[in-house]
């Protein structure tokens, strides 16, 4: 069984259970049960892909037997409670932006790169750095250690 560490309340979900109820929650950090206790886990070990363009549903142009897989890729997205590394399906139906940085503007990351990105920022840690920066002179890489090690 798996719990959310981040959710309120006390729940216990089987896979399928906690992957639907997080296709909207991203950032949460989950456990797994090993039989002994509770290991740290991610949604993207479990299988969590994050849909662009469609509310969290996979986009309705892949047809029924296409493969997902050629089309996904892996993104690092760094928030202010963490690093995470998500499996991210495109959106391609005729008339959206097929530009992954676009998609990825529209779902409120903002990508490190125009070209093929593989690394995006949420506006949340990019406030929060901006609020450190200015308040407190912290650096670039000072922020962004910070970060890696509330992950832990």
């Amino acid at each position: 069984s798996f719990r959310c560490t981040t959710c309120t309340g006390d729940h216990s979900w089987c896979r399928l259970c906690l992957l639907k109820s997080h296709q909207s929650m991203p950032f949460h950090k989950i456990r797994f049960w090993n039989r002994k206790c509770f290991e740290d886990d991610t949604l993207s070990a479990q299988g969590f892909i994050w849909y662009m363009g469609h509310g969290g549903k996979s986009c309705p142009c892949y047809g029924d037997g296409q493969s997902h897989l050629d089309q996904d890729s892996s993104v690092i997205i760094v928030h202010s409670s963490g690093v995470f590394t998500h499996n991210v399906s495109w959106c391609w139906c005729p008339g959206s932006h097929h530009e992954h940085h676009l998609q990825l503007l529209q779902a409120g990351l903002f990508p490190a790169s125009i070209t093929r990105p593989r690394t995006a920022f949420t506006f949340e840690v990019l406030d929060h750095y901006l609020i450190d920066a200015l308040e407190c002179k912290t650096s670039a890489m000072s922020f962004f250690e910070k970060i890696r090690l509330a992950d832990k």
